[in-house]
This record gives structure tokens, C-alpha cells and sequence, in this order.
């Protein structure tokens, strides 16, 4: 969310605008990227992808990163102008220069979907990298879910781990879920069901509708036995019903928020 418009934006959405307009025309770039927002979700004003596109290159020329990145996002999605993802990876990487970590974030994305440049995990690891570093938890899962998946990096289950409890204790949700499995599934650490459960629990009260299905589907303590000596036919039953959250899903989603 991009500078936040408060209460007058709820009960006045003229005035915010012509306040905004007045802030704009003295040279104010947060205020033009405000603007754009306004034209670009037609808040106060008819939704105007045009306008948005105006403004967000004013203030982008200023040197306003949130601008260059919501610029970006319009070519990602097609708004107001032809889909263009090369168009869009380079307002990304101007973003990200300026030291936007969403647009490290949308970097990652495009390195790793293959859109407007080659499929490359290794550089969407390391824009997910910089975008940790940065303290981002949602570019902290992603970094987390290549090394279990070994993709750019090479497979590590220790240190998908240590990503995922960053975010997770930061309060990431997808996080907390697929740290869970890590301990369903003993992947980097030993397997172990209660504390697979308390992850999943604490998913499941910060919204995460996988994190429910997961703790459904944990056997009962009763059964810790069965389960703690990983017999065959017990743990496959309920490994069958199991989910953890694809970075690609959880990724493709963020993406479309991280612009505003």
C-alpha cells in the first residue's frame, strides 16, 4: 500500500485529490504517485488507467521508486496500455535500484516465471535475497521455499528452515504453514508432529485456509506413536492429504499487491 490516504481519503475523496494536485504541481513526487493511485483504483475519481500512467511517469521522472513500480505493474497487467513485460522488467529494475523491495520482489518473479526475460532461478533467488535482506517476509518464503525445492540454489532443508522461521516469527502465515510441514514431513529437521501441529495452529489463527487443512489432517496424538517410528502405511495416509503452499501460487498473488 502506497502512501496511505487516511480518513480524509474515506470522507473526502475531492479534497484529498485537490490537495494532492496542489502538493503536485509545487513538484511533490509522493504527491503525483498518490495521483496515480487515485486514476489507477479510481478512488474519488473515475478509474482512469491513462491519468494513472500520466502521473506515475511524472513522478517516476522525479525519481519517486513507489511510482516507477506501480508504473511497472500497469505493464505487467495490461492497465491502460498494450501487456508488456519487457516494458515492465525495466521499470522494475529502475524501482529496485531506487531501493523499492517490492520491485526486487517483482524482479524475482519475472526471473522466475520466465516473463520478458529467460527463466532464471538463480537471479530470481538472488533478487528474493535482496528483498530478505531488507527485512521483506514474503521475498524471506520465497528465498526459503527454492532451497527446499532446489531450484537456483542448491537443495538445502536447513536453510529453507532458518527463511521460513524468519518470516514465520515476523508473522508471514505461508511461512508458518510450510514451516509445519518441514516438521510433518522431517525435512531439515526431525520429524515431529507437535510441533508440525503448533506451526499449523498458528497459520490457521493468521488466515492461512492450508494451515487448516494440514492441521485437520494430522493424525491424532493417540497415534503419535504410530507415527513418531514413521511406519509405512501411517505415514503415507496422511501424507496423501497434505499441502504446502507453492511459492509460485503465493508468489503470482503478492505480486499483484506489492504494486500498491
Amino acid at each position: 500500500m502506497l502512501y496511505a490516504l487516511g480518513q480524509a481519503a474515506a470522507q473526502d475523496y475531492q479534497k484529498t485529490k485537490e490537495g494532492y494536485e496542489q502538493a503536485a504541481a509545487a513538484g511533490d513526487a509522493k504527491a503525483m504517485t498518490s495521483l496515480g493511485y487515485l486514476y489507477d483504483v479510481g478512488q474519488g475519481v473515475p478509474q482512469d488507467y491513462q491519468m494513472a500512467r500520466e502521473w506515475y511517469e511524472k513522478a517516476a521522472a522525479a525519481g519517486n521508486a513507489t511510482a516507477m513500480n506501480n508504473l511497472a505493474f500497469l505493464y505487467y497487467q495490461g492497465h491502460g496500455v498494450p501487456q508488456d513485460y519487457q516494458t515492465a522488467r525495466q521499470w522494475t529494475e529502475k524501482a529496485a535500484a531506487a531501493g523499492s523491495t517490492m520491485a526486487m520482489i517483482r524482479l524475482g518473479a519475472l526471473y522466475y516465471e520466465g516473463q520478458g526475460v529467460p527463466q532464471d532461478y538463480q537471479k530470481a533467488e538472488a533478487w528474493y535475497e535482496k528483498a530478505s535482506v531488507a527485512g521483506n517476509t514474503m521475498a524471506m518464503t520465497s528465498v526459503a521455499f527454492m532451497y527446499s525445492q532446489g531450484q537456483g540454489v542448491p537443495q538445502d532443508y536447513e536453510k529453507a528452515r532458518q527463511w521460513y522461521a524468519k518470516a514465520a516469527v515476523a508473522g508471514n502465515a505461508t511461512a508458518m504453514n510450510n514451516l509445519g510441514y518441514l516438521y510433518y514431513s522431517g525435512q531439515g529437521v526431525p520429524q515431529n508432529y507437535q510441533r508440525a501441529r503448533q506451526w499449523y495452529a498458528k497459520a490457521a489463527a493468521a488466515g492461512n485456509p492450508e494451515a487448516v487443512t494440514n492441521l485437520a489432517s494430522l493424525p491424532a496424538p493417540k497415534a503419535r506413536e504410530c507415527h513418531t517410528t514413521r511406519h509405512t502405511h501411517c505415514s503415507r495416509a496422511s501424507h496423501s492429504s497434505h499441502k504446502v503452499t507453492a511459492h509460485r501460487h503465493r508468489h503470482r498473488h503478492t505480486v499483484q499487491i506489492a504494486s500498491r
